[in-house]
């Protein structure tokens, strides 16, 4: 009986070290350094610094342009950068100005760990103030274009803050417990202890509650048309994620179901994807809509 006792705690003990450690990594994820310029893509720009109410300094390139209908603030996945989504959205340039960033813990900004959506809505906060603050901007119209975790901050960021009026996610998660044990999935019925794990060493360890970080609890408080873009075949975020999303949205609101896996993004690099995503902008960013 003190054998299979013994047994036990050692199991608990390994489970709870291993979950600090995949739960270490996944809140400090290896940052990557700008690997393209927006002059790589012919587009000017400027090195800007964005300062969040919490402190945190976010390195950020503005891509103004004298055509602009509005301004769209681009935001990147986990674990990511700026560069990372530059290819992917720099379609939407010169009918509109551009502001990408580093999410804090990511790339060229500060922070030590990324919250998943808890915490980066201040990112998006410190963009929009950045852009309020810029006399050739703050007259414009702001829209979000948001990837993967990009696109669940966006939603999460357009209910909480006025000054956004239209926002595209592709990609988006709606719930991120459930994030939490896709990522634990290959850990096959552990992945439910490591999980309530986690959330309880979020809680309680680190001071933040994953089940505030779900979008899906969000999104119905969003002033601003919504067009969401997932694809049925997915692997990392099911599209169930998207269909939720979108029963809960508010009108004006568009689900488009597109093909691809979730990392890689090919699709944007299609005439019919930039096509959909500019005229949704220019719908609703153009200074008489």
């Amino acid at each position: 009986m003190k054998m299979w006792f013994r047994i036990l705690i050692d199991a608990l003990i390994i489970v709870f070290v291993l979950t600090l450690i995949f739960g270490w990594r996944a809140l400090m994820p290896v940052r990557m350094q700008d690997y393209l310029l927006p002059s790589d893509f012919g587009m000017p720009y400027e090195n800007i610094v964005l300062e969040t109410r919490d402190g945190v300094k976010l390195g950020g390139w503005l891509i103004p342009s004298e055509k602009s209908k509005g301004i769209v603030i681009c935001l990147h996945g986990y674990p990511a950068n700026k560069s990372d989504i530059l290819p992917v959205i720099s379609f939407l340039y010169p009918e509109f100005s551009l502001l990408l960033f580093d999410f804090r813990a990511h790339g060229n900004s500060g922070g030590k760990i990324t919250y998943f959506g808890l915490k980066e809505s201040l990112d998006v906060e410190a963009a929009l103030r950045f852009i309020r603050s810029e006399e050739a901007l703050k007259d414009k119209k702001t829209g979000i274009w948001g990837y993967s975790m990009g696109g669940a901050v966006g939603i999460i960021s357009s209910a909480r803050y006025g000054g956004i009026d239209a926002l595209v996610t592709d990609s988006a998660f709606a719930n991120f417990p459930e994030m939490v044990m896709h990522y634990y999935g290959n850990f096959g019925p552990l992945k439910y202890v490591f999980s309530a794990l986690s959330t309880v060493l979020g809680r309680y360890v680190f001071g933040f509650d994953f089940f505030e970080n779900s979008p899906e609890n969000f999104i119905n408080g969003i002033k601003a048309p919504v067009f969401l873009i997932h694809s049925k075949q997915d692997e990392f975020v099911p599209y169930g994620h998207a269909e939720r999303l979108f029963m809960k949205a508010p009108e004006p609101k568009r689900l488009w179901a597109v093909e691809g896996a979730h990392t890689g993004l090919d699709r944007a690099f299609t005439g019919e994807y930039q096509d959909a995503v500019k005229e949704f902008f220019l719908l609703h960013l153009n200074p008489g809509s």
